[in-house]
């Protein structure tokens, strides 16, 4: 807002840029403003244009001016330092579900902010109000029967809307009681163009799954080698290894960018100044003698058993003689370590690498989208743009939904949403609506949005926007032929969000892999690369069908049949019949049966 100052100052304040704490304004524009030196100033007088402006709204006014123009400012203005403070954003920080924090500002320089202003956005909001998702244009309809069962189809020009940035933690620790040592040499690794001189990869670098990402070796027992074992070694030439690779890899189905690597060196001796943490309550003064403290080390739970001297030996480096309490608890209260007891209830370590990988994921065929009224479902195919369905002026759409989803869950609010999204996005305006607005009138919601849809007809004066026999319906065009589909179709503007049940952290295949030591069947979960259970329900469905030689083939030699799993190659490239023999999971039975003086006999 600009100043009608008197004619007295007037002359040199048409050099200042004034800004006011509401209108973000400037009087002038074409100053070069070089070191720009920024005061506070109170005025008194100063008479705004508006009359009904109230000046206490404005009492906070910022200066900028020129430095060789301060004396003359100084002579007639009262001026105050202005204080600075800086706040700092988060910027590509990890979050409890692995995605990314990243905090924008919302202010150009030199804007003046007060208490109570928005100074920056997050990742999840825009101007303050949560934003988790994007308005598309959806339409109700079925498409070759790839959206059944709550499959949805979608335009492949919203596949970069969603692209989402993922972040992924992994930890290193060297323990105390190893001897444990991160370096570059790693017998037989030879790729390590990677890894810096430390056998810490680089930040910067781009990994798959199997990559190192810290070199880490241990040292092996000596093993007395026999004598055909050395003449293997003299011919191979070979030497036997000293130390074995325990390297920390990627995982699998992991690839990424390193964003981000923090090394944490733990377990050093404290320095002079560590206070007591558990010590007993000294009596007249002075310590009990022979009693036993103890010494933390950081924030780690390993302590140091140090038993003061009863012959009035210093039980604190530079603390009274004897056994009186120190009075100065500012001053070096280092315990001496005389004889040193782990009591340590957590696993200690020496050393910590922390990496953090940035993963970038665009939608793909697998991946979860849900909308505001519990409408999720899963993509089927992306289609091209071309292939879509068209409305009347040329416009595709976004996304193919199924209408059978709507009316076995009754939640038809999600028919609304998408009406009355339409209608608002050709009004360009944000409508919000109560979510019980019956109570005003019967059928108020079908009315008000029935309204807004005829208005937008109105404005745009296209008459197919709006059909009173069946409103919000409209005729589309198939993008493949360009013929017209028999009946109207429900489209409209809704708010899809993308979930994070992501295809990628999901999708896992195995052949042969890892088996348990006791039962000897497959592992579980993904990440132990375990196999897919077939549990009791599985096996009646197969019972019904009658699939005999499926069930055997999946109870024996894809579970727990040792023979058989170890046959089941000769027997495939000899063709020759299959044998199996007796599942691992019936053998622990009877030797449980036996430990109970049970003993039971098989006869085949």
């Amino acid at each position: 807002m600009l100043l009608k100052i008197s004619s007295l100052w007037k002359t040199s304040l048409k050099k200042l840029i004034l800004f006011d704490s509401q209108k973000f304004k400037c009087s002038k524009k074409n100053l070069i403003l070089r070191q720009q030196i920024i005061k506070k100033a109170l005025i008194q007088n100063i008479v705004f244009f508006k009359k009904s402006t109230i000046f206490s709204n404005f009492n906070n006014i910022l200066f900028y001016f020129w430095e060789s123009l301060k004396n003359n400012y100084l002579k007639n203005f009262q001026i105050k330092k202005y204080s600075k403070q800086s706040i700092t954003l988060q910027n590509f920080e990890k979050s409890n579900q692995n995605t990314y924090l990243f905090q924008r500002p919302l202010w150009k320089p030199f804007q003046w902010v007060q208490k109570g202003d928005l100074i920056s956005d997050c990742a999840a909001s825009s101007k303050g109000e949560l934003s988790l998702g994007k308005n598309l244009l959806v339409g109700y309809m079925p498409w070759e029967g790839l959206n059944f069962e709550d499959a949805v189809l979608i335009n492949e020009k919203i596949v970069s809307k969603y692209t989402s940035l993922h972040i992924e933690k992994y930890d290193l620790e060297i323990n105390e009681n190893g001897f444990e040592k991160i370096t570059r040499n790693i017998p037989g690794v030879n790729n390590l163009r990677k890894l810096d001189k430390n056998g810490i990869i680089k930040i910067g670098s781009w990994v798959t799954e199997g990559d190192i990402l810290v070199g880490l070796t241990i040292p092996v027992a000596k093993k007395t080698l026999l004598t055909h074992e050395k003449l293997l070694y003299d011919i191979v030439g070979q030497k036997t290894l000293k130390v074995r690779e325990r390297c920390l890899r990627v995982p699998q189905g992991v690839s990424g960018r390193i964003i981000r690597i923090i090394y944490t060196a733990a377990g050093e001796p404290q320095a002079p100044g560590t206070f007591i943490h558990s010590c007993p309550t000294p009596q007249g003064g002075r310590y009990p003698t022979g009693t036993t403290g103890y010494r933390g080390r950081d924030s780690h739970k390993e302590w140091g058993r140090v038993r003061a001297k009863s012959n009035g030996v210093s039980t604190f480096a530079g603390s009274p003689r004897g056994n009186e309490v120190a009075k100065d608890h500012s001053s070096t209260a280092y315990l001496r370590k005389l004889d040193r007891k782990s009591f340590n209830q957590y696993n200690s370590f020496l050393k910590r690498v922390t990496l953090y990988i940035a993963q970038k994921r665009k939608f793909k065929v697998g991946d979860k989208i849900s909308g505001r009224h519990g409408n999720k479902g899963i993509i089927s195919k992306i289609l091209s743009n071309y292939d879509m369905p068209y409305m009347f002026n040329g416009t595709t759409l976004d996304v193919l939904l199924n209408p059978l989803g709507v009316p076995s869950r009754m939640n038809v609010g999600q028919i609304l949403e998408c009406l009355l999204g339409f209608a608002g996005q050709i009004f360009n305006t944000q409508f919000k609506v109560l979510c019980f607005d019956e109570m005003y009138g019967y059928e108020a919601s079908r009315s008000f949005v029935y309204s807004k849809l005829f208005e937008s007809c109105k404005k745009t004066n296209q008459q197919w926007l709006f059909n009173k026999k069946s409103p919000g319906k409209l005729h589309l065009f198939d993008g493949r032929n360009g013929q017209s589909f028999s009946q109207s179709i429900l489209i409209g503007t809704t708010y899809l969000m993308k979930l994070i049940h992501i295809v990628d952290e999901k999708i896992h295949v195995r052949a042969t892999g890892p088996y348990s030591l006791i039962t000897q069947q497959p592992l579980r979960g993904r990440a132990k690369h375990g196999g897919q259970r077939l549990g009791e329900m599985e096996v009646w469905a197969l019972q019904g069908f009658g699939c005999a030689y499926t069930l055997q083939e999946l109870l024996t030699v894809k579970s727990d049949d040792l023979y058989g799993r170890n046959q089941i190659m000769q027997t495939l490239l000899k063709n020759t019949p299959m044998h199996f023999g007796t599942p691992e999971s019936l053998r622990v039975v009877l030797r449980e049966l036996q430990c109970l003086c049970l003993d039971l006999q098989l006869s085949i």
